[in-house]
């Protein structure tokens, strides 16, 4: 028996995980052992973040084909790949995963439609996000105010993903390059090849300040959440991130349409030409990478 239960990630709390201690005659709890493995998991998940950066280690290429012989439907294909979210846990998509393009288009709005609606077409963007998720039942003793014996917990937990395909608000209006992934090392590439040794050890003095938006993934003061990055953006209202705060950025979608941005009238909805949705409109390397070492050493001949 599977369940789709996602359950609520440890190391999404802010607070530094203790390493439990043992002793002879200690009575052990849940808590116990779920510190144990929070502590580990911590400790590796750090080590990848900073050493390797957060981004897509191999794979992950979105393309998108027709599904019909005549062209009547297509879908959003993401390849098996391995990536690293901002807090350091990988990110493992064993199988191609697919979404159904026409489906997704007309359950948005008009309105979420027309603010996406550029010059280059309608921009969505793909996001891909860890998640636990609860696998199988077993007997347990009820958990608060119950008095049960058939209680039932999760089995296991199994490192899964999702994908968020979600519509940019400020296509109409924000340049083509706007929140897109930046790394923390921008700066870096514009220099002089012999000014970039010196820049990138600044660049790590100052990697861990408040002044460094990536430096707050890992370093962020105990009791404060994980800030959303330019690429997550802000919902219409403001009230949100349009992306969860640990996604990654995998592609650009601009899905052309048959009318201009100017043509379609408040409370319409354009119409895509999905047909014409050929790879050029399709932007996977404005993604943040996490380069192997060996990848290294073969550009810099190492």
């Amino acid at each position: 028996m599977t369940t789709t239960l996602e359950e609520v990630d440890d190391l999404v709390g802010a607070d530094r995980p203790d390493r439990p201690f043992y002793d002879t005659g200690v009575l052990l709890d849940r808590d116990d052992f779920r510190d144990e493995q929070t502590y580990h998991r911590a400790r590796l998940a750090r080590a990848l973040a900073y050493l390797a950066g957060a981004g897509t280690l191999v794979g992950l290429k979105v393309e998108v084909a027709a599904t019909t012989a005549d062209g009547s439907a297509h879908e959003v294909k993401v390849n098996p790949g391995l990536a690293i979210d901002r807090l350091g846990r990988i990110v493992e998509v064993p199988r191609a995963w697919c979404l159904r393009l026409e489906p997704w288009f007309a359950a948005q709005t008009a309105d979420a439609l027309r603010a996406a609606h550029g010059a280059q077409g309608v921009v969505a963007d793909l996001f891909v996000r860890f998640v636990a998720v609860a696998r199988g039942r077993t007997p347990s003793f009820a958990q608060g105010a119950f008095d049960a014996t058939d209680a039932l917990v999760p089995n296991r937990l199994r490192d899964a993903f999702r994908f968020d395909l979600v519509l940019r608000p400020d296509a109409r209006t924000a340049p083509a390059t706007d929140f897109l992934p930046r790394s923390r090392f921008d700066a870096v590439r514009l220099l002089d090849p012999a000014a970039r040794a010196a820049a990138v050890r600044d660049a790590l003095l100052e990697g861990w300040s408040e002044a460094n938006a990536h430096g707050h993934d890992l370093a962020r003061p105990d009791g404060q959440a994980l800030p959303p990055l330019a690429e997550h953006g802000v919902s219409a209202d403001g009230s949100a991130s349009l992306a969860d705060p640990s996604a990654l950025f995998l592609a650009r979608l601009r899905i052309p349409t048959v009318q201009t941005p100017e043509a379609v009238p408040p409370g319409a909805r354009p119409d895509p030409d999905f047909a014409a949705l050929d790879p050029s409109r399709i932007d996977n390397r404005s993604r943040a990478f996490a380069a192997p070492a060996d990848a290294l050493a073969a550009v810099f001949g190492i």
